[in-house]
């Protein structure tokens, strides 16, 4: 706990703001999930979501916007999807929550993406794949016959509002290395279809790098980078970590942006109730090794 309070110390006013306001908001069956920078004790706290080792990166909200943007503080295991079917009324339970985020910056041969959570809900975590889209039209057309709802009923898309804020006047300028060619204007809604779970130029998914074998919580082989030796804590306050490397930048050597869907599961957890109060803090890094 020491640990965890001396780094809260070192934060900006402006992240420890969004911890503070992270923690409150636990209203009935949401759980929050703080974005923010969480590094060893071995790293002092830098500018949140920016990675320069040596290449600058950055992780952004959708369409490279300020990750101010990026909210998560507010997953909602409540939600109902409702069928009317003739004068009959069909109510499912949502299971998944998804939020959008990009990878942007100067171009590098490869990058790794990595994730770290704490285990305190009983969620699961996928990375996938974003494709933009300005309407619902164009976004059914590149994916002729495919539903816009899984089987839960929760939406195969994450609708997006566009605030045109960015990080520096320079993000603005990068463009995708498809081009998706989007000239978006401030509070336009647009869509980020989910594509399939990220993988690497190799064709190969994500995995945890410290998860104890059949369960979801994390074992001692990276209890360093989050505690000093002997330091007390609750096992479910070890984060997990997730990593993937060598994923591709772009096809062209110039600046970039890549977009990513955070897809977050409690598919058959029946005790939700007694995590209504629960928060996880929820870390995304991407750097060059």
């Amino acid at each position: 706990m020491t640990a965890i309070i001396q780094k809260i110390k070192n934060m900006s006013i402006v992240t420890k703001i969004e911890i503070v306001t992270a923690l409150a908001v636990t209203g009935a069956l949401c759980a929050a999930i703080p974005v923010y920078a969480w590094f060893s004790n071995q790293k002092k706290i830098a500018e949140l979501a920016k990675i320069k080792a040596p290449d600058e990166l950055y992780i952004n909200a959708a369409h490279k916007e300020d990750i101010i943007n990026l909210d998560m503080t507010s997953v909602d295991v409540t939600k109902k999807y409702i069928v009317t079917d003739g004068e009959e009324l069909n109510e499912y339970d949502i299971t998944s929550q998804s939020f959008v985020f990009s990878v942007s910056g100067e171009w590098v041969n490869s990058y790794t993406l990595q994730i770290e959570h704490t285990t305190n809900n009983p969620f699961s975590y996928t990375i996938c794949e974003g494709e933009i889209y300005k309407s619902i039209a164009d976004m059914e057309s590149a994916h002729p016959g495919c539903e816009t709802r899984n089987d839960d009923g929760s939406l195969k898309y994450v609708e997006y509002r566009a605030t045109n804020v960015y990080d520096s006047a320079e993000m603005q300028k990068i463009t995708n290395w498809g081009d998706d060619g989007l000239t978006i204007e401030t509070g336009q809604l647009y869509y980020i279809w989910i594509g399939e779970e990220v993988k690497n130029k190799a064709g190969q998914k994500g995995h945890y790098l410290n998860k104890t074998s059949g369960t979801e919580t994390a074992n001692e082989t990276l209890l360093d980078k989050s505690y000093e030796s002997g330091t007390r804590h609750q096992i479910n306050a070890r984060p997990l970590f997730w990593q993937l490397k060598n994923i591709k930048a772009s096809d062209t050597k110039t600046v970039f942006y890549n977009t990513y869907v955070i897809k977050i599961d409690w598919t058959g957890v029946s005790n939700l109730e007694e995590y209504k109060k629960e928060t996880d803090l929820f870390y995304i890094s991407a750097f060059v090794e």
